[in-house]
């Protein structure tokens, strides 16, 4: 069994990680926690720990998790290796570290990807407000009822033959890049839809944007390592690099030393519109092109790859935001909806989660090092 901590709640969680306080000020003795309120009626926070340099603003390291809520217990235990295994070997002379827990506290305390407003927070980054008001995905609205069903889920044998069959005349109709894209872009058609990607700014969002201009503003070299589950292959972690990333997929692979780098676009992997990391890059290029870059997400995919699995990934989605939508006929089918999103993002498998810490260290190690943050 694996030493690295993986929660089981989102409290739990946090209060796990507010206790690592005292670990990080050994090294660095200014650090901070500190905390942005979303909600005082639930007690939900975005808590963040914040280090500075001892000497000069050269270099900083930006770990965030939990931007899509249930995968923030995953994203949880890459933070406690990076703690235990890492922390040791950054210089606190030189390298600034901002370890966030749950961007999405909301989402993550109730095992849920969206926030409170169910939107896709990896969907809200666009480039201007305005960006909001066009209609990004004229083919969301057509599968708009496979995709939201508008009845209370039923069992769930009887939901997945309407399902089947709903899914092969889609893919007939659209081939499989179109009908992914069409499901994973994004949308502002559907508020209760999946992958609504909101009408505005959320808070969280914000949030992420003030932090990001701040460390932009004030550092030489910016590093950042976003925590994702659920897409990809089961057995091998993906380093997934922005669309605006200048090098491609071959290249970094070969600098980071790691066997599977994909751009996000529909031919390595699927096409966002509003992501986090793509905004963070298109941002730097418009307000600080001379400050030193590089962003990337690790997902650690649980289902795998290939178009059943992708549709049983899909499947599980359309269950869980039809039960919050919609309702369920009964409680025990909301439970085997609620067991089943969970372990799509959160599987229990010993061995799942002991190669995805393999997998979490050989990307530590490797991104670190070449980027010149630690030495091995």
């Amino acid at each position: 069994m694996t030493s690295i901590y993986f929660p089981e709640t989102y409290l739990d969680s946090r209060n796990y990680f507010h206790d690592q306080l005292d670990r990080i000020k050994a090294g660095f003795p200014e650090a901070i926690l500190q905390r942005h309120i979303i909600s005082n009626d639930e007690d939900l926070s975005i808590d963040w720990i914040d280090t500075d340099p001892e000497r000069s603003k050269e270099k900083i390291l930006l770990i965030s998790t939990g931007l899509h809520g249930v995968e923030g217990f995953v994203g949880a235990a890459m933070l406690d290796l990076f703690l235990k295994e890492y922390l040791p070997k950054i210089d606190p002379d030189n390298t600034g570290l901002i370890l966030v827990h749950a961007l999405n506290p909301w989402g993550m305390a109730n095992y849920r990807r969206y926030n409170r407003n169910n939107v896709d927070l990896n969907r809200n980054f666009m480039n201007e407000s305005s960006d909001f008001d066009i209609v990004i995905n004229p083919n969301y609205i057509k599968l708009d009822s496979v995709l939201n069903p508008k009845h209370p889920l039923k069992s769930i044998w009887r939901e997945d033959l309407s399902f089947v069959k709903t899914v092969i005349i889609g893919l007939a109709q659209y081939g499989v890049r179109s009908f992914r894209e069409a499901v994973l872009l994004g949308q502002q058609s559907n508020p209760k839809g999946l992958y609504f990607s909101g009408r505005e700014y959320q808070a969280e969002t914000l949030w992420v944007m003030d932090l990001v201009s701040d460390l932009l503003s004030h550092y030489k070299h910016v590093l950042h390592l976003d925590m994702h589950t659920g897409y990809g292959p089961s057995d091998q972690m993906c380093l997934v690099i922005a669309p605006s990333e200048p090098r491609d997929s071959v290249q970094l692979a070969e600098i980071y030393n790691l066997p599977l780098v994909n751009k996000a676009d529909p031919e390595q992997f699927y096409k966002m519109q509003g992501d986090m990391v793509n905004w963070i890059y298109q941002y730097k290029e418009e307000h600080f092109p001379d400050t030193k870059f590089f962003s990337a997400a690790c997902e650690f995919g649980t289902y795998g790859e290939g178009i059943l699995r992708e549709t049983f990934s899909l499947r599980t989605i359309i269950y869980n935001n039809q039960a919050d939508q919609q309702g369920t006929t009964s409680e025990s089918i909301r439970q085997q909806i609620h067991d089943k999103t969970v372990e799509m993002f959160f599987p229990r498998s010993t061995s799942w989660r002991e190669k995805a810490i393999a997998d979490c260290r050989q990307a530590f190690s490797g991104v670190l090092s070449a980027e010149g943050f630690i030495n091995i």
